[in-house]
C-alpha cells in the first residue's frame, strides 16, 4: 500500500506540517512522509496510537460512543492531529505551533477521504 506521495502532499500543504504517517492499529508504520527523522516521525505516530486507543476505551466505556472522527493536541512546541483512516488505519500529521487549525483539519480530512479511496481499489 503505497501512500507515501498522499502524505507528501499533505505535508507540503500544510504550512508548518513536519511529517505526516499511515499506522496500523498496532502503531505500526505502514508509510510516511517527514521533514523530521523517521525514527521521530514512528516513534510520535505509534505513541499517538495508544493516546487514540485507549481514547476510544474510555469513550465506550464511559459514554457508548468511539466514533473519533479526530484528536488535536496543541503542546508548547508541537501539534499533533490524529484522525481513523478506518477500524484498522490511523493518520498522524506532525506540526508546529503556528499551524493554522481550520486548515489542518481540511487537509487531513481530504487526505485521510484519499488513503480510503486508495485502499479500496
Amino acid at each position: 500500500m503505497p501512500f507515501k506521495g498522499i502524505l507528501k502532499d499533505l505535508v507540503n500543504r500544510v504550512k508548518g506540517a513536519q511529517g505526516a504517517i499511515l499506522l496500523d492499529w498496532e502503531g505500526e508504520a505502514v508509510d510516511q512522509y517527514a521533514v523530521i527523522s523517521d525514527y521521530d516521525i514512528k516513534f510520535i505516530g505509534a505513541h499517538m496510537g495508544i493516546l487514540l486507543y485507549n481514547l476510544n476505551k474510555r469513550l465506550r466505556e464511559e459514554l457508548g460512543d468511539d466514533d473519533i472522527k479526530g484528536v488535536t493536541i496543541d503542546l508548547d512546541r508541537k501539534r499533533f492531529a490524529i484522525y481513523p483512516v478506518d477500524k484498522d488505519y490511523f493518520a498522524v500529521l506532525v506540526l508546529s505551533p503556528e499551524a493554522v487549525s481550520g486548515l489542518v483539519r481540511h487537509e487531513i480530512e481530504a487526505t485521510v477521504k484519499a488513503i480510503r479511496e486508495r485502499n479500496t481499489r
